[in-house]
């Protein structure tokens, strides 16, 4: 009964410590105000050509691409960061074609060669609100406030 009693605590110490450790906030990459810049700027001109789709597709092929381009370096730039997989996890949601918001808008405007108004506009919304939630991650690298929502659940 003796060795049990001894024995109790120091287990029950060892368990605490390893719960504790465990518990660790996780670590989040530095600030970077230039990433916060480059997103707003891409927001506003992803929305700016999102609003150009009840045009042909074709006639914005150029501008499309270099917006994807944009979009593909602010991926990799956040992917190549240390501490920093949830904002590279949004890029890859915002991006992706099967999903439902700048790549999948993207290839139905391509499949369809132009998107009806209130379509755009509920699509752009969604895409808008996106941006907001990546820009939310990047101040909170500052802040350490929370953000709300998230692209990728």
């Amino acid at each position: 009964m003796r060795i049990v009693r001894s024995i109790f605590p120091a287990a029950f110490m060892l368990a605490w410590a390893i719960w504790l450790s465990s518990c660790q906030t996780a670590r989040i990459a530095e600030a970077d105000p230039a990433a916060l810049q480059a997103v707003a700027a891409l927001k506003v001109e992803t929305v700016a050509l999102m609003a150009k789709a009840g045009e042909p597709f074709a006639q914005h092929q150029a501008e499309v691409d270099a917006v994807n381009a944009r979009m593909s370096t602010a991926y990799e730039l956040a992917a190549s960061t240390p501490n920093n997989e949830l904002v590279a996890r949004e890029w890859v949601v915002m991006r992706d074609p099967e999903r439902n918001l700048y790549g999948g808008f993207v290839k139905r405007w391509q499949a369809n060669g132009a998107i009806g108004r209130a379509f755009r506009e509920e699509a752009s919304a969604q895409v808008a609100e996106g941006f907001d939630y990546i820009i939310c991650l990047e101040q909170a690298k500052r802040s350490g406030a929370p953000c709300a929502t998230g692209l990728a659940q």
